[in-house]
């Protein structure tokens, strides 16, 4: 039986990777630089997997998904706010690089905090981590 910490595990990455979701699809029409775009709409795909992932293994146990629909409407409203202000790449890129590493932050505490977890919830999480942290590698070269 998967214990609360796996269960916390996986709904803090589905939760990591819908507002990662819910950001890029926020930014992705602002802007017109393809290579960026690109990027952008890479990163969208693995969010996507990601919380796809992590959904099967909460449903698999019997979980309800919890969509965070507020934090995600606040999500959208900043995005716009800030790219009203600045939509260049650089501003774009720094966005993403913010809430990348804020996602790496949450999460990399979360695992060391659960030594107790099962492996497939581990796995996807440090899953989350890598592909932030190449996400955030990728993002450099557009600040």
């Amino acid at each position: 039986m998967v214990g609360n910490v796996d269960l916390d595990l996986l709904e803090k990455t589905y939760q990591n990777a819908s507002m990662g979701i819910t950001a890029i699809k926020a930014i992705l029409d602002k802007t017109s630089n393809k290579e960026l775009n690109e990027q952008l709409r890479q990163q969208l795909k693995d969010y996507q997997e990601l919380a796809q992932k992590s959904r099967q293994q909460l449903k698999a146990h019997n979980v309800e998904v919890k969509e965070p629909t507020y934090t995600k409407a606040m999500m959208k409203g900043n995005v716009k706010m800030k790219t009203l202000m600045d939509d260049s790449d650089s501003h774009i890129a720094q966005m993403v690089i913010q809430g990348s590493t804020m996602g790496v932050t949450q999460m990399l505490k979360l695992i060391n905090a659960k030594k107790n977890a099962d492996n497939t919830s581990v796995e996807i999480a440090r899953e989350f981590v890598k592909k932030e942290e190449q996400n955030i590698e990728k993002m450099k070269k557009f600040l």
